[in-house]
């Protein structure tokens, strides 16, 4: 029985989605494991988007601050904050030609990378019939971030807040549980699965026509017929791998869990 202090110790999905963790619990096979094996990775997909739209963000208010539009004052409740918000919406780029030029110089970002990023996760996941449209999502909650950004022109990330702390909790409760089940208590990737269960349903095929063979010969049941155990063993042991992903047989010989 495994301990309760080894599942705290387990990374959380917070930890995963910000890249604080290592193989094999990492962001990269939480991907593959959304795509090959769940088939929602557009979920993920939009979190990450969002999260590079709030780093966008970030880097525009840092911009706006250097150039004197935002006070400290104004950054008192962070970067996301109504006032911050307030301020901005009246505004499309730095103020100043040459406060613009001197910022683009260091690669900064003005409001138009940020519109054209808001437009991008509307246009991929938000809209009927989007490359990725997000059918997870209520119907409710897509119309408001539409509505927002069509008809308010907003651009801001507290658009999609609400959409990403849902999708945050349904890959909590849905994806990551079987996340770890295939990467911390399986060690056997789905293409190995699959040879596991051919491999086993051949051995299987195997002894049960071999026992029934020497069974109509008329061998006694402890001589050669009792060999016939060992495909069977095999086939039993392979089937087993494939529906729990895990070959206790690496475990026990080289460590591979």
């Amino acid at each position: 029985m495994t301990s309760p202090s080894f599942h705290n110790d387990l990374p959380t999905l917070e930890q995963v989605l910000t890249r604080k963790t290592l193989p094999p619990v990492c962001l990269y096979n939480f991907y593959i494991i959304m795509r090959d094996r769940l088939h929602m990775e557009e979920v993920l997909d939009f979190y990450l988007d969002v999260q590079h739209h709030e780093l966008l963000w970030r880097r525009y208010v840092k911009t706006m601050r250097r150039s004197g539009y935002l006070t400290e004052e104004d950054l008192a409740d962070g970067v996301q904050s109504p006032r911050v918000l307030s301020r901005l919406s009246q505004v499309k780029r730095p103020p100043l030609d040459q406060t613009r030029e001197r910022l683009h110089q260091k690669a900064m970002l003005n409001r138009q990378d940020l519109t054209d990023s808001a437009q991008r996760i509307l246009l991929k996941y938000l809209v009927p019939s989007a490359s990725k449209e997000l059918t997870q999502l209520p119907q409710e909650l897509k119309a408001n971030m539409r509505r927002q950004m069509e008809d308010g022109g907003r651009d801001d990330p507290l658009v999609f807040t609400d959409a990403k702390d849902y999708l945050f909790e349904y890959m909590r409760r849905s994806a990551f549980p079987k996340f770890l089940r295939l990467k911390v208590w399986g060690n056997l990737t789905l293409w190995q699965q699959m040879l596991r269960l051919v491999f086993g349903l051949i051995a299987l095929l195997a002894g049960l026509t071999t026992a029934f063979s020497l069974i109509f010969l008329g061998y006694p049941q402890w001589g050669v017929r009792f060999w016939v155990l060992l495909p069977l063993w095999v086939g039993i042991l392979n089937i087993s791998c494939f529906l729990t992903g895990l070959d206790p047989i690496w475990v026990l010989l080289f460590n591979v869990r």
